[in-house]
């Protein structure tokens, strides 16, 4: 299991009161995995893991980084804007700061982050996250009353947000590049992944308008119904799930 796509099921699992405790366990396991120096010399980190009943065996590789890092602080912001649980953010704020410069040090001068240090692809998806984590790492040091300096990650997102439109925006058939890659230029809609699904991504982290989100989400569902979902890896129905969540009255 990847650290992201636990935290995919904890996006998914927190408006459960049943289950919020769960998440604040999962974010305490994740915080405290944090690297201090990864293999890269980086830090802010966190390497995948494999479970042996209740044992783990972590595995020194990441999918990406600016993809988990944007995953993590979008969690973290969730969860304390239902919680109020500043005592977990205080206690884990040096991690939190350190997840949140992943981002700016692996932006490029376009303004996108690439997925990793020695795998220099920009990604839609990727981005999308990076964007919105520093979005949400921007709201939560002003609801918690942290110093950052708020202007310099105001730009980071900015120029993510701009390159996103500038780079990986098609105008000829009216979506993103998947990737900055040739294969990922033309989007085929009925491909699920990666073409259609990472369509969806701007929607989640807001990288959209409201009427584009609705364009946008109705071509997806129109090629890929809900109940066809669960013929894909689970990870990716739950974020299917968590779109639709938030588009609600979109939904047919």
């Amino acid at each position: 299991m990847t650290p992201y796509e636990a935290c995919l099921y904890a996006l998914d699992d927190i408006d459960n009161p049943d289950h919020v405790h769960d998440v604040r366990l999962f974010l305490e396991w994740y915080l405290s995995r944090v690297n201090r120096s990864d293999k890269h010399g980086m830090s802010g980190t966190v390497y995948d893991f494999i479970l042996y009943g209740d044992r783990e065996k972590v595995l020194p590789q990441y999918d990406s980084i600016d993809g988990y890092s944007g995953v993590i602080l979008f969690l973290l912001n969730k969860y304390y804007e239902i919680t109020d649980d500043v005592i977990l953010i205080d206690l884990y704020w040096q991690q939190i700061e350190d997840i949140a410069y992943t981002i700016p040090f692996l932006q490029q001068k376009d303004g996108l982050t690439i997925a990793l240090p020695d795998y220099r692809v920009k990604y839609l998806m990727d981005n999308s996250e990076a964007y919105g984590g520093i979005m949400s790492f921007l709201n939560l040091a002003q609801k918690t009353d942290k110093k950052i300096n708020t202007a310099y990650y105001k730009s980071i997102a900015d120029s993510i947000k701009r390159g996103i439109w500038e780079e990986l925006y098609n105008s000829e058939n009216d979506s993103f590049r998947w990737s900055d890659e040739k294969e990922g230029g033309s989007v085929n809609w009925s491909n699920f992944y990666p073409d259609a699904y990472a369509q969806i991504f701007p929607i989640y982290y807001d990288i959209l308008d409201d009427d584009r989100k609705y364009e946008v989400w109705k071509e997806f569902i129109a090629n890929h119904p809900a109940e066809a979902w669960n013929k894909e890896p689970v990870e990716q129905a739950v974020f299917c799930g968590l779109v639709r969540k938030k588009m609600g009255r979109y939904v047919k």
